[in-house]
């Protein structure tokens, strides 16, 4: 599909026209599928391959979608920057920037900011501006689902303590299987696309319960109750019930027929009182204790990645006692970025939230509304699992936010057209 290369929108009626932001719409395939590739080498992680371990394989695929975009026709970089969500976004890339000479170890944070973060950046940027039609957006998002059963398998494999293939630990895996799985609540499918949607969705929750992260099993109890909310809205009552029914089933089977290690997981969870997570020094109760002293001490940030150095100094006392992660994707941001950035990192999700709920109740076409219902979920998931887990950086909620404000330009794009605001000029 060859969309207009010049294009203006009408203000309204006898008023002047304005130029529409995307100057040069074209597919470009070669790009997409480059970009889609090396985001199975980030959101992977993946690390010891037999023979390719030593190359950087993302940066050699990045390099080549630039070089395809540059080839099919540039890319669609118009209003890219000013878009609300990628405005936070890079809101939050400037306070990260600022924070640095203050950190308690600055050398630490421009490392991370200026290698990780930046190269998750470039990824963002090539996954929105490759990103044209709405068949590249449902591409975008199996591309993350079927990553991640791939995740899963090595998951179930290797076992949650011997995972060697992938830099990444189970709770971050079972964390991106929440997000997939709600993905896949929403998408649509047909035919043998319904059968694949089932097996992925069993595998997804194989993969969760295996991993042995409570925090994971509240997400996808979290995200079903919402679905069911979601899809019987009008009848609240019934979406209470089956959710709670569907999400007793899942805990009550994992329960019984599970490993023990799922087993004692989810006993902790029934007899709360007695997790360490309440009572020891190490768990989550007493880290967010101190990462709050951390955040009164330190209104302006420690600086990125630095929060086990700024916890550490305050348990040094404690001989053998390990410096930890702040085990709550928030306080992580306010803790390292100063109280402003736990400010624009709440606006970041308020936005992407909000965008992709915009998307939902868009009435127009069944098949936005339906991906705009993934968006959701999946960002809900994000939520509700990283307030247990220091994944604020994670590059898989990027790559959330580089779907919705894809799917918010492609799909805005094309009701524009349908309502026949949009004229087409030619190129000069």
């Amino acid at each position: 599909m060859l969309m207009p290369q010049m294009a203006r929108t009408k203000s309204g009626p006898g008023g002047p026209s304005r130029a529409w932001d995307a100057g040069r719409i074209i597919e470009t395939p070669l790009a997409n599928r480059l970009t889609l590739a090396s985001m199975f080498v980030f959101l992977a992680k993946i690390g010891n391959l037999p023979y390719l371990g030593h190359y950087e394989i993302g940066k050699v695929l990045i390099g080549l979608s630039v070089l395809a975009l540059l080839f099919e026709g540039g890319g669609w970089k118009e209003g890219v920057l000013s878009h609300p969500v990628m405005r936070s976004y890079l809101g939050l890339f400037t306070v990260a920037l600022l924070t640095i000479p203050i950190a308690v170890w600055p050398g630490g944070s421009a490392r991370f900011l200026f290698g990780n973060y930046l190269k998750d950046m470039v990824l963002v940027i090539l996954l929105i501006v490759t990103t044209r039609t709405a068949r590249d957006v449902r591409r975008l998002m199996w591309t993350v689902i079927i990553n991640t059963l791939i995740l899963d398998a090595i998951l179930l494999h290797y076992g949650d303590q011997n995972i060697t293939i992938v830099h990444l630990g189970k709770n971050e895996i079972a964390m991106t299987s929440v997000i997939a799985f709600g993905m896949l609540l929403g998408l649509p499918t047909t035919g043998i696309g319904k059968i694949f949607k089932l097996a992925a969705g069993m595998m997804l929750i194989v993969g969760i319960f295996m991993s042995v992260s409570r925090g994971s099993y509240l997400g996808v109890a979290a995200v079903l109750m919402l679905y069911m909310f979601l899809r019987f809205g009008r009848r609240a009552g019934l979406a209470v019930v089956g959710s709670v029914v569907i999400a007793l089933s899942l805990l009550v089977g994992a329960y019984e027929f599970g490993p023990p290690k799922v087993h004692h997981a989810i006993s902790t969870l029934i007899h709360i009182k007695k997790d360490y997570n309440l009572t020891a020094r190490t768990g989550r109760i007493a880290i967010w204790k101190r990462g709050l002293k951390i955040v009164k001490d330190h209104p302006l940030g420690v600086g990125m990645r630095n929060f086990p150095i700024a916890e550490g100094h305050l348990v040094e006392d404690v001989i053998g006692e390990r410096w930890m992660d702040a085990h709550n994707a928030l306080l992580e941001v306010t803790a390292e970025l100063g109280i402003l950035g736990g400010v624009v990192f709440l606006i970041l999700l308020k936005r992407g939230m909000q965008t992709a709920n915009r998307l939902r109740k868009n009435p127009e076409t069944e098949e936005m509304a339906r991906v705009g219902l993934s968006l959701v979920l999946a960002l809900f998931g994000y939520f509700v699992t990283a307030a247990f887990l220091s994944e604020a950086y994670a590059v898989i909620l990027y790559i959330q936010m580089a779907a919705i404000i894809s799917a918010d330009r492609v799909y805005s794009y094309a009701m524009m057209m349908r309502k026949g605001n949009v004229v087409s000029q030619p190129s000069a």
